[in-house]
Formats: C-alpha cells, sequence, structure tokens
C-alpha cells in the first residue's frame, strides 16, 4: 500500500513533465506568498495528474503542530477537521517527523488509522512530501486522487521534485518577509534617530540618507543617490571658495580613518550654511575590504549660538565687573561726608544701589530690566511704600541702562529723604515716565516737603548725577522749586 521515494531523477521524466516542471518553476518563482504558489501549483499539475486534492501544512511556531495552510478539494467541515495536526497518527505527520515523502495507495480498503481522514476526504492514493529548505522543516504537501490508481513512479518524482521548489520558493518568501521587517525595523529606527545617517559606496557616492538627513540637507534621498555627498552638501567655503574633496575630513574615513570626528560646514539646498558636528568611519566587508563610509552628522547651530552667547556672557559679565569695581573705587574716593559714620552710610547706600541694579540684571540673564521693577527697587530701600508713586508705560531697559539709571534715582531719594519731600509725613514722590520720539522721558517731581532751597555749591551726589545722565546718553535737568525739586530727564531707546 505504501510507497516511498527521494529526490526526483528527472532523466526518466518524459518532456511533457519537464514542461511541467518549468512552468512549475516560473509560476513559484513569481508567487508572493506560499498559498498563491501551492494554489497555483495544483492548477497546473491537475488536469496532467488527474488530481483532485491537495494538503499544504505548515510547521507551526511551537514546532507542535501541522496548520493547514492551503488546500483544494476539501469541504468546509473538512477543512476544520484538518485544520490542525498533531505531529504523529496522520500521513502527513509522519511525512513531516521522519521527513521522508509517502505514497499511500487503496486507502478506500485500508484499515490503516493514519489515512484515516484521508479516507473521510474520499481520497483513494495520496502523494505526500515534506517542505524542507537550508536544512530546516517548513511543513508538507500532499496530492491525493479518488481515482484513476495509484501514482507512477514517474509522477511521484515529478511531485516531489516540485514539491522541492515549493519549499524553496517558501524559504525565498520567508527571508524577503524577514528582510522586509528588519529593513522596516531599521528604517523606523534610522527615521527617529535624531541625527542624519547617511551610507556611502566604494566610490563615496550616495547610498543611502535617513529622513533627518533629508531634512537637515534640503535634499530628498533620490536627489542625492549616486553622487558624492562631498559634491551635494559640501562644496563650497562659506566666502564662497571651491572646497576640493582632497581636504575633506570626512573623505578621509575612506578607506582607513575609523571614527574620524570634527565640525565642518555644509551647504544647505536653499544655499545657506550651517555648522555640523559629524563621525565618519569605513564600512569593510567580511574580507576587511573597505566597501563604503557611514557618516554621522548632527547641526551644531543652536549649539554654535549658545557657545557665541555664553562667551559674550562672560566678556560682558566680566565688563560689569570690571565697571563696578571702577564705579565702587570712585565711590569710595569720591563720596565726602562729614563724620566716618555718614560716610559709611552714604558709601553703603551707593553701593547698595549699585547691587540691586546688578541683581535686576542677573535676574534677566544680563538681557536688560524691567524700568518699574528698577525704580521700585531704589525707592522702596528708602522711602515707605505710601511715600512714592510710580506710573508708566511697561518697557524692558537696556543692560546698559539699567546701573545708571537706577543710580540717579537712588540719588534722588536720598536727597529727599535727608532735605526734601520725604523727610514730611505728608510728603510724596511722583516719579512718572511716558513712551517720547526718542526713548523715554521721566520726570521726578516732589511735594508736600520743606520749602526748598537751590544748594549754595554742587555736591558729589549732584555731580554724580550728572555723570550718570552722561552715561546714559541724556542730561538729567535739576529744578529747585519752592514747592519741591523737579528732575527730568530722558533714556533713549
Amino acid at each position: 500500500m505504501n510507497a516511498g521515494g527521494g529526490h526526483a531523477d528527472l532523466v526518466s521524466v518524459s518532456p511533457s513533465y519537464l514542461q511541467l516542471l518549468r512552468t512549475s518553476a516560473e509560476q513559484l518563482l513569481a508567487a508572493e506568498d506560499v498559498r498563491q504558489g501551492a494554489a497555483e501549483l495544483f492548477d497546473t499539475l491537475r488536469g496532467a495528474l488527474s488530481l483532485d486534492a491537495y494538503l499544504n501544512y505548515t510547521l507551526a511556531d511551537d514546532g507542535a503542530a501541522l496548520v493547514l495552510e492551503s488546500s483544494h478539494g476539501l469541504d468546509p467541515a473538512a477543512e476544520q477537521a484538518g485544520a490542525r495536526l498533531g505531529m504523529t497518527g496522520t500521513v502527513c505527520s509522519q511525512v513531516a517527523a521522519t521527513r521522508s515523502p509517502r505514497h499511500a495507495t487503496s486507502i478506500q480498503a485500508s484499515d490503516d488509522p493514519t489515512v484515516s481522514f484521508l479516507k473521510s476526504l474520499g481520497l483513494d492514493c495520496y502523494a505526500c512530501t515534506p517542505l524542507v529548505a537550508s536544512g530546516r522543516l517548513l511543513g508538507t504537501l500532499g496530492f491525493g486522487r479518488r481515482s484513476e490508481g495509484r501514482f507512477t513512479e514517474d509522477e511521484l518524482h515529478l511531485l516531489q521534485t516540485v514539491t522541492h521548489y515549493l519549499a524553496m520558493a517558501y524559504d525565498r518568501l520567508r527571508t524577503a518577509s524577514a528582510l522586509r521587517e528588519s529593513e522596516r525595523r531599521l528604517n523606523a529606527v534610522l527615521d527617529n534617530a535624531s541625527v542624519a545617517i547617511f551610507l556611502m559606496d566604494e566610490r563615496q557616492h550616495c547610498a543611502y540618507m535617513n529622513a533627518t538627513a533629508e531634512r537637515l540637507t534640503g535634499y530628498r534621498f533620490e536627489e542625492t543617490l549616486g553622487r558624492p555627498l562631498h559634491d551635494v552638501v559640501h562644496h563650497t567655503h562659506p566666502d564662497g571658495s571651491p572646497f576640493p574633496i582632497e581636504d575633506c575630513a570626512i573623505d578621509r574615513a575612506f578607506p582607513e580613518n575609523s571614527q574620524e570626528q570634527g565640525e565642518e560646514t555644509f551647504v544647505h539646498k536653499d544655499g545657506r550654511f550651517y555648522p555640523v558636528a559629524f563621525t565618519a568611519s569605513p564600512i569593510r566587508d567580511d574580507d576587511s575590504r573597505t566597501i563604503g563610509t557611514i557618516i554621522e552628522v548632527r547641526d551644531i547651530t543652536e549649539q554654535k549660538r549658545t557657545e557665541q552667547a555664553r562667551e559674550l556672557l562672560m566678556r560682558e559679565v566680566d565688563h560689569r565687573a570690571r565697571n563696578v569695581l571702577a564705579i565702587v573705587q570712585s565711590l569710595v574716593t569720591l563720596t565726602q561726608a562729614p563724620d566716618l559714620a555718614a560716610y559709611r552710610e552714604i558709601l553703603l547706600g551707593r553701593v547698595s544701589s549699585l547691587a540691586r541694579a546688578q541683581g535686576s540684571l542677573a535676574a534677566q540673564h544680563w538681557e536688560g530690566a524691567d524700568v518699574e521693577e528698577v525704580l521700585a527697587k531704589e525707592l522702596s530701600a528708602i522711602a515707605p511704600a505710601d511715600a512714592y508713586r510710580l506710573a508708566g508705560p511697561p518697557h524692558t531697559l537696556k543692560p546698559d541702562q539699567v546701573q545708571p539709571l537706577g543710580m540717579i534715582i537712588h540719588e534722588l531719594a536720598t536727597n529727599a529723604a535727608k532735605y526734601g519731600a520725604l523727610t514730611r509725613q505728608a510728603g510724596l514722590v511722583a516719579l512718572t515716565w511716558r513712551s517720547a520720539p526718542g526713548g523715554l522721558s521721566f520726570e521726578w517731581r516732589e511735594t508736600g516737603g520743606p520749602p526748598v532751597q537751590p544748594p549754595t555749591a554742587r555736591g558729589f551726589g549732584s555731580r554724580l548725577i550728572s555723570s550718570l545722565g552722561q552715561q546714559l546718553g541724556t542730561e538729567v535737568r535739576l529744578d529747585w522749586a519752592a514747592q519741591g525739586l523737579v528732575a527730568a530727564f530722558e533714556v533713549p531707546r
């Protein structure tokens, strides 16, 4: 009842069978999935071999069962019954377990339990062959007849050969699918990378660039394919002079320099230049021959701006520190007072005003300060909140305006606390500012204080106010009106 067989001996196969083999091979080469391949194979062979059914099983992922992949000649109930077979007890499972073909004949008259499922399908002979590729069991493929008797040796050889073709196609499709999935995952990783990645071939022509590289350069990959990367994004110096590839540090990574790192300037598609940091290394094959270069590139425009801003800030801080020390030295030298206690009080007040100005600048990263905040700090250090009134539009002072303006207000407030409106409980200082064509116009007005007498001599405070006004590019005008001092000046934009 049973006969086995090895791989096909094509010497004895007839010309018609050879044509079937050629047709089958062509179909399987073009097949896009195993189901399609097995179905087309059956359609090609059924007429010539009087086939009524086929069963294509694949090995389950756990290797413990066979799963029906595709079939023909089975009703829904039979398909459900044969949807999953164990690895023992059936013709197909025996073929899978032994990896040897089996030819079952006279099935309808047989009491062999391994053919009971085939018997239920009405088949009388069935040729089943293992699907094996690269030494790995993939499943089984079997063809059956309900009549016409057993398969001949030539027919068995033909069926075993086309099954081997299907196994190779199956292996090819699974490998291609795995490669596509691997490529998809790799592309997902590369396209999600925050750095630009380029792959160059042995001619240093661009063979791949990820999505970040496309955004970085402004070029689509199709626009760079087959072109030297240097000629696309690295061909010109910022001064417009040509950049020879011989001078290119990135190119030097091919073929010898691993982990070549540095900074260069690239040219965007829109013509602008931008700084980049790069790492370039050769790609080698199994024989250690250099076949290309992988380049990682990162746009460092913001990094350079940050570094420049930091350097500028450090120079500014150094300049301001020197300036503050010079001012303190002047204050120590020129401040006048009748005794040491008064000298200490006056000097401490002026140095504190200087410190408040520096604090306002530091709070805004040395980029300026809010005008009302600067004025309020100075007045609140000397007078209670109900003794002064501030009014004016929002405005950010320039960094070099904060210190002189704060010290002018300090000098005026100190004078008011000693001789003017702030010496009386009903006294009031109104400090207002408004927008003017050239900048901000300030007015200091005292009311409710004692009658004002113009000073008979110009003291250090008045000279300091005048000097601070010059730093602001303005003149501080003092009107010693009887009802209270009025000071007016402008701060340029």
